[in-house]
């Protein structure tokens, strides 16, 4: 990890000299030497793996000394910016007085950057001398080389246990194999994370009876990350060539054993042949046969297409079967979707622990609850429970004993001596590009069992530095391929996913999670403190708080110099003016403060201390004020208070519009500007305002184009305003690369619901036929606006329209001819749903032609009595849901007629409506749920 940190601190020294160059005056010879000197160490870091290390003891010592030393610049440079920044805000008197201060600490940093250089130094003259002195390490290679082995070996092992919950899992997999399809050679693939049982399954399915039967060649071949291609080969003809000698054996078929013997044996010595006469040879002994190849634990993309030449295709249904953790291996190789390997469920946990530990024995029902909690700790993952099961077996099965592990399960499973840290995390880590290793190893700093926004952790990711060559493009959307990455390579869960397909949250098995931490703790990355480990003997660079603020703040005498990034994850704590003294006088240098605590109330005036401030979220929707120091966050990218679902206005200070590198800015309720104008302010890199009020100063600034780069806007309308809303509007046209607009329409309560503000729905929204840039729209309290004929921006793809009061033909015409739309969902108001009038229900009529592109259909809290499908409308429909339109008690016959559908949920039906559905029949393969 020490070349990321070194990549950190050249990004940040770059950034320095271009944006701060004032701040550096008199030390700015020092610290381009100082960047020079770190430009070759980090090349030296990024190619010294590729090579073989004389000396990995060495090694790992220089590089842990490199670390240190560039953690060392890092903090001299930032506590040297923040001083001068402080000295820069003082008027002139202020600076005379302090002027002999300000003297001595540029003579201070400039010396303590020469004796950096000189430590650096002295670390590579010491590598360069040990390594001459150090003569003989052939016993050391040898040494690591027979442990690896024996470590794939184990792995081989432990995999291949006999576990349990693979009955289902089995049956798919080998009617994949023998079953209809192609008769085409085709590549099946089972994938997962590591220790799940990938190699199990395979080898469940490699001895089935049936699959057996159904192929009359079969082999074996276990890959690896660290196979070469030729051993590959080797590996596979062996394995071919042992079969084959025992079916020709058994051949009654004398001239065609003759044959084969001698496409197999012409040669005495196949370790001699080159790669290119062994894939010919393996082409040889297949080209006759439906086979079955497995090819256990795959890598490298680049094995497969260095083998798959050898693997003739006679078109009689010859399989090869993959185990791998990395989709993309799955996506390279077959036509067909993986099939992903799930974690077993409680009920087979249970059985796989119990089968293991007791083996048919009685055993005390005090130790049954013990052994499920313990089960329970294991997230599912098989190779968790037969380790444990095997540690537990040879205990005393007893209260008293099994009380020891509990709560210590993890600590358990990582130690050395049980290798599941090989198996499940080093393998997966070594085997990452340096660049995700820190956003791998980032998700530790979460909480336990936590589903993590993926807005919060790419946001946080580009803050702390991870994402840094993007070249043109924008640091998200490469932090958000990162993310695809681990998530394709097995090391994170998709928890929950956007109506777009887009993941929302995700999570991190534990047992990854405390390796996470683990791994971590010995880089100094960070640190997680609990009730139980309020100190720490480390200095780390990020510290991650899971207990209140007030009692870590109370209790802790750790020494916080150093921490950039600060989480607290304790949502009920109470943050009282203690604890902003607290962070202000003791984490001055933090680049990310995360403060969970849904009980703020006040921030503190000194925020704009933090200088280095690059990410700031505070998860409390009792803020109501922002103080002016924000202004002087001039590194502030992310400024995020929680989602935006109050209506009441939190009040920011116009200055805000002077933070240049301000990319996101979340708010709980809608932002509301005070004090002065400034003229010719551009926020050039702003993306995102979650909510802002439309009034006479927002539609100013977009009329100035200060937002030249937004992309997501949420306007709040508030009953209180008496301007021209029409034309406010119509200044939305200056946002060039607005990409998603949201509209909060202030509305009269029930049940007279009516807007508030003086035009009718036409006047005010038919300004958004303008905005040809809008791909995404949604307007809240809609109310009647589906009661004529309106004009749609036309690129709009997914349409959200909620509280509608009425709608008619009229409107369901005017969106029908929204020619690109895929997503559209309309809903009613969900408090109020049941208690419409008894005669208020809505015709749905749906027009020929109308929704030509339409993909998902969402309906809820709708009194929809009727619902008529032309034909021909909806052609590519894919997805319906209907939820809790209570009147609607019946589904229009040619849905059914509609060869795209895929889907259709009914949730909370009416009687009559649930009736009907269970009735249906349907021929085209849609999935019907009603629940």
């Amino acid at each position: 990890m020490a070349d990321s940190v070194v990549s950190f601190l050249l990004e940040h020294l770059s950034q320095l000299l271009q944006r701060e160059a004032n701040l550096l005056c008199g030390v700015e010879d020092k610290i381009i030497s100082l960047r020079n000197e770190l430009e070759i160490i980090n090349v030296y870091l990024k190619t010294s793996h590729q090579g073989k290390n004389n000396n990995k003891q060495i090694e790992q010592k220089v590089l842990s000394q490199i670390r240190d030393v560039s953690y060392v610049a890092e903090d001299v440079i930032d506590t040297f910016i923040a001083n001068v920044s402080i000295y820069k805000k003082r008027n002139v008197i202020g600076r005379m007085i302090h002027s002999v201060g300000h003297a001595k600490l540029l003579h201070d940093v400039a010396e303590k950057i020469d004796k950096i250089k000189t430590t650096l130094n002295e670390i590579h003259e010491n590598k360069v001398k040990y390594n001459q002195e150090s003569t003989d390490q052939s016993a050391s290679a040898r040494e690591e080389e027979e442990r690896t082995r024996s470590l794939h070996k184990l792995r081989r092992n432990v995999e291949e246990e006999d576990v349990v919950g693979f009955v289902h899992e089995s049956e798919a997999v080998i009617n994949r194999l023998i079953e209809g399809g192609s008769p085409r050679l085709n590549v099946v693939s089972i994938i997962g994370m590591g220790g799940l049982g990938k190699t199990a399954l395979a080898r469940k399915v490699y001895n089935n009876e049936k699959v057996k039967n159904h192929f009359n060649c079969r082999a074996w071949i276990y890959v690896s990350n660290e196979c070469r291609v030729r051993e590959l080969l080797l590996g596979i003809l062996q394995n071919l060539m042992s079969n084959h000698a025992y079916e020709f054996r058994k051949s009654k078929d004398k001239k065609k054993s003759k044959k084969h013997n001698e496409a197999v044996n012409n040669s005495q010595d196949i370790s001699n042949l080159s790669d290119d006469e062994l894939k010919k040879r393996v082409w040889e002994i297949l080209k006759w046969k439906r086979y079955l190849l497995v090819l256990d634990d795959l890598w490298k993309i680049q094995d497969w297409d260095e083998v798959k030449d050898a693997f003739p295709d006679g078109k009689i249904g010859s399989k090869i079967l993959i185990t791998s953790r990395l989709t993309e291996v799955a996506s390279h190789t077959g036509r067909d979707p993986p099939y992903f390997l799930q974690f077993l469920n409680e009920e087979q946990s249970w059985e796989l622990f119990s089968k293991k530990v007791f083996r048919g024995e009685e055993y005390h029902s005090d130790v049954g609850s013990l052994g499920k909690q313990f089960v329970k700790s294991c997230g599912g993952l098989p190779l968790s429970i037969v380790v444990l099961a095997g540690l537990l077996a040879n205990k005393e099965k007893s209260h008293r004993e099994w009380s020891k592990v509990l709560g210590h399960v993890n600590w358990y499973l990582t130690r050395d001596e049980t290798q599941v840290k090989d198996v499940v995390l080093k393998l997966s880590f070594d085997n990452l590009p340096s660049k995700l290793k820190p956003c791998f190893l980032y998700l530790g700093i979460f909480p336990e069992d936590s589903e993590i926004c993926v807005r919060q952790l790419l946001h946080l990711w580009v803050a702390e530095g991870f994402i840094q060559e993007t070249g043109s493009r924008d640091p998200n959307d490469v932090a958000e391929d990162y993310l695809y990455e681990l998530i394709d390579r097995s090391l994170i869960q998709v928890a929950r996913v956007k109506d777009s397909g887009v993941v929302k949250t995700c999570r991190i098995h534990d047992l990854l999670r405390d390796l996470c931490i683990l791994e971590s703790k010995e880089d100094k990355i960070f640190q997680v403190c609990t009730n139980n480990n309020i100190s720490f003997p480390t200095n780390p660079r990020r510290l991650s708080v899971h207990s209140s603020t007030y009692h870590y703040a109370s209790s802790s005498t750790n020494d916080h110099s150093c921490v950039r990034s600060l989480f607290c994850s304790d949502p009920d704590c109470f943050v009282y003016s203690n604890e902003w003294k607290w962070l202000c006088k003791g984490f001055k240098l933090l680049r990310v403060l995360d403060l969970e605590g849904k009980y703020f109330f006040k921030i503190s005036s000194n925020l704009g201390n933090f200088v280095h401030l690059r990410y700031l979220r505070i998860n409390s929707q009792y803020i109501r004020s922002v103080p002016d120091s924000i202004c002087n966050l001039q590194n502030l990218q992310t400024l995020d208070f929680g989602s935006s679902t109050m209506l009441t206005t939190i009040s920011f200070p116009y200055g805000i519009t002077k933070l240049k590198h301000l990319r996101h800015l979340y708010t709980s309720g809608p932002i509301i500007l005070r004090g002065r104008r400034s003229d010719g302010e551009v926020m050039w890199n702003l993306q995102t305002i979650s909510s802002i009020v439309l009034n006479k100063d927002t539609t100013y600034l977009i009329e100035k184009e200060s937002f030249p780069k937004l992309r997501k806007l949420r306007l709040y309308i508030s009953s209180n305003f008496k301007g021209d809303v029409p034309k406010m509007l119509l200044s939305l046209q200056h946002l060039r690369q607005l990409n998603k607009l949201e509209i909060y329409f202030d509305t009269k309560d029930w049940p007279h619901w009516q807007w508030k503000i003086n035009y009718k729905p036409e006047e005010v929204l038919q300004i958004l036929k303008h905005l040809r840039y809008l791909s995404i729209l949604k307007i809240d309290n809609a109310l009647n606006l589906l009661t004529c004929a309106v004009m749609f921006p036309p690129n709009i793809t997914k349409l959200t329209l909620s509280c509608i009061s009425c709608l008619n033909d009229d409107g369901m015409k005017g969106i029908g001819s929204l020619t690109k739309l895929q997503i559209l969902i309309l809903t009613g108001d969900n408090w109020f749903s049941s208690e419409f009038p008894s005669d208020s229900f809505f015709y749905l009529n749906c027009v020929e032609d109308g929704f030509p592109e339409l993909q998902e259909f969402r309906m809820e809290h709708l009194p929809i009595q009727n619902w008529k499908l032309v034909n021909g409308s909806m052609p590519r429909l894919q997805i319906l849901v209907i939820h809790n339109c209570y009147k609607l008690d019946s589904l229009p016959s040619e849905l059914w007629s509609l060869t795209t559908l895929r889907k259709v949920c009914v949730q909370k039906p009416s009687n009559a409506m649930a009736a009907m559905v269970q009735k249906l029949e349907v021929n085209n393969g849609c999935e019907v749920i009603v629940e």
